[in-house]
C-alpha cells in the first residue's frame, strides 16, 4: 500500500512540474556555443527546418546536387540534402558539404548562382516571393554550406550565426 502511495505521490509530482507556466519562445531556441555542430547534410538540415518557419508545404529532395547545377562530371561526392517547397515559393533549405572536388567557396558560388535564377524567375511568376530570395541566408559553417529561404529569414540567420 506504501508502495501504491509512494508512486501516486510521484506521478502527482511530475504533472504539477510539467504544467508549469513555461512559455513558448517565439524566436529560436538559444543555442549554447558549446552545442553539437551537426556532422552530416541531413542532420543540418533536420536542424535549420525544425527552427525556422516555412509557409509552404516542404518536402525532402534526392536531387539536390542536379537543382543547384552540380554536374556529374564536377565529381562531386560531398555529402548532400534538399529539402524544398512546391515551387509555388522559392523556399527551401540546402546543404552540402564541400569535398576534394567543389570546395565551400566553390558551393558558395553555386549558390549565389540558383539564388539569381530564382530571383529572375519569381519576379515574373511570383514578385511578392522575391523578399524571402533577397534576404536568403548562404552560411558555410566548417566544411558545410547551407543555403535557407525561408518565412523568416532572420531567425535561420541568427540559429546558423551560432555555428557559422
Amino acid at each position: 500500500m506504501k508502495r501504491i502511495a509512494l508512486i501516486l505521490a510521484l506521478i502527482a509530482v511530475l504533472c504539477c512540474a510539467s504544467c508549469g507556466s513555461a512559455e513558448k519562445a517565439d524566436d529560436v531556441p538559444a543555442v549554447q556555443s558549446t552545442a553539437a555542430q551537426p556532422q552530416t547534410a541531413s542532420e543540418w538540415l533536420d536542424l535549420v527546418a525544425e527552427n525556422v518557419p516555412f509557409d509552404d508545404t516542404m518536402a525532402v529532395s534526392d536531387n539536390a546536387a542536379g537543382v543547384y547545377g552540380i554536374l556529374d562530371e564536377d565529381g562531386y561526392t560531398g555529402d548532400c540534402a534538399l529539402f524544398i517547397s512546391t515551387m509555388a515559393t522559392p523556399e527551401e533549405i540546402a546543404v552540402f558539404r564541400a569535398d576534394e572536388a567543389l570546395s565551400t567557396d566553390d558551393l558558395t558560388a553555386l549558390a549565389l548562382a540558383r539564388l539569381a535564377r530564382q530571383k529572375e524567375s519569381y519576379a515574373d511568376y511570383a514578385p511578392a516571393e522575391v523578399p524571402k530570395l533577397e534576404s536568403a541566408v548562404v552560411r558555410t559553417c566548417g566544411d558545410f554550406v547551407i543555403v535557407c529561404v525561408c518565412a523568416d529569414n532572420a531567425k535561420a540567420e541568427t540559429l546558423l550565426d551560432t555555428y557559422a
